[in-house]
């Protein structure tokens, strides 16, 4: 089970660094003509769709992530839980990363910084979301024989 657990921090990694890197060319490219703006008439039609989305992406993640492993059945195998919390986990982390690259575009097309503030707080909460020995074990009641495997 060790390598369940380096694989989500390694799928974990991957999904915030691939928007990490995005969002250091995206300001490496624009650094020039960066300007910030909340006005919707100076970049429609992206303001306010794209910060929507990622608010709304944002809790829509947290609501799927509960569901998913609400599913889970407690009484399963230990590795059996894992792959379901690994589903749910993968679920929850693609919908952050989606309206994340979605509103770096859209500051990439605009050249607008407004839409990085709503970037920056998925990948904040995508950082927070990261998979821990202890919440594996907290969130899917894993016991001694199981624990030490992870």
């Amino acid at each position: 089970m060790n390598s369940k657990l380096k694989t989500l921090q390694i799928i974990h990694l991957a999904f915030c660094a691939g928007i990490f890197l995005f969002a250091s060319v995206t300001l490496l490219l624009t650094r020039e003509q960066l300007f910030f703006d909340a006005n919707p008439k100076n970049t429609a039609p992206f303001n306010p769709i794209f910060p929507i989305i990622g608010l709304v992406s944002l809790f829509l993640s947290f609501f799927l992530s509960k569901t998913l492993i609400s599913k889970i059945d407690m009484n399963a195998s230990a590795n059996s839980k894992i792959m379901q919390f690994q589903s749910a986990f993968i679920v929850s982390s693609a919908l952050l990363e989606g309206s994340t690259f979605l509103n770096i575009v859209g500051c990439l097309i605009t050249r607008n910084a407004f839409f990085l503030i709503f970037a920056a707080i998925n990948l904040i909460f995508l950082i927070r979301n990261r998979p821990t020995k202890d919440k594996l074990i907290s969130t899917l009641q894993l016991q001694y024989p199981d624990t030490e495997a992870l």
